[in-house]
This record gives structure tokens, C-alpha cells and sequence, in this order.
């Protein structure tokens, strides 16, 4: 009975350790809470659990293939231009938790660049922007 008990508590930490390992950390910049990752099937599963966190949700992906991007230069400023996040190598999904107002938001990789303005207000938004096919002069949803 106790080797039963002890085997089930060996599964229960590594099940843990596990999930704790495909956490992505939440890092901070200018007062800025967010997450970053999602290569692989157990740090997807783990973004999306702490999905309801964030009320900003971004998806790079590319249109052709759907396959997701992992090297996205990610810009955030305010409505007055102030830049408040700056991160290297994004994706495929970028939480942020923002106050509410409007924000641009640059997504840059391969030489091309989106530029969204979006609304952030007491719901989730959530984009996805595509590589292949998909105009970098489109202004994307605009609230």
C-alpha cells in the first residue's frame, strides 16, 4: 500500500514538474505583464491556460500553411506614441495585459511589417496576423 502510494505521488510531481517546465514565465516591461511562447503542444496548452489573464492575445501565423511563427520582433506603444513593450523572437502566441485605451501594435518578421490599432476595454482582443498573402498595408480590425 505504501509503495502504491509513494509511485502515485512520484507521478503526480513529475506530472507537475512537467507543466511547470512548459509554463512560459510572465516577464514585465514599463509596468507591462505578459507571456510569450507556445512552440510545442505542452507550452500551447499551458498558454492557453492562462489565456483569461491577459486581455490583449496575439497569434503569428503564416496563411499558406497555418503553421505558427516563433520570430517576431513585437512593438506595443500607447496612444501618444510611447513606446511600452519592445520583444525579440514572439510567437506564436503573445499575451499582454494592458489598461484600457488604444495601442499600436507593430509585429515585424522576413522584412515585413503589421501595424494594428486596437482598443483595449473590458473584453479580450484577440488577433492573428499571417506571413504569406496578407498586405502589410492592411490596417487589420479597427475599432
Amino acid at each position: 500500500m505504501q509503495r502504491a502510494l509513494a509511485s502515485a505521488a512520484l507521478v503526480l510531481a513529475a506530472c507537475f514538474t512537467q507543466a511547470a517546465l512548459a509554463a512560459p514565465n510572465q516577464q514585465q516591461q514599463n509596468g507591462i505583464s505578459y507571456i510569450n511562447g507556445g512552440v510545442g503542444q505542452e507550452e500551447q496548452s499551458a498558454m492557453q491556460a492562462l489565456r483569461a489573464d491577459y486581455n490583449l492575445q496575439l497569434t503569428y501565423a503564416t496563411q499558406k500553411t497555418g503553421a505558427y511563427r516563433s520570430d517576431v520582433q513585437t512593438t506595443i506603444a500607447d496612444a501618444k506614441g510611447n513606446q511600452l513593450l519592445s520583444v525579440a523572437n514572439t510567437g506564436p502566441l503573445f499575451y499582454a495585459r494592458l489598461p484600457s485605451g488604444t495601442y499600436h501594435i507593430s509585429a515585424a518578421a522576413e522584412g515585413k511589417e503589421f501595424k494594428r490599432t486596437v482598443k483595449i476595454g473590458t473584453g479580450v482582443r484577440a488577433l492573428t496576423l499571417h506571413w504569406e498573402n496578407d498586405s502589410p498595408d492592411d490596417p487589420g480590425p479597427q475599432d
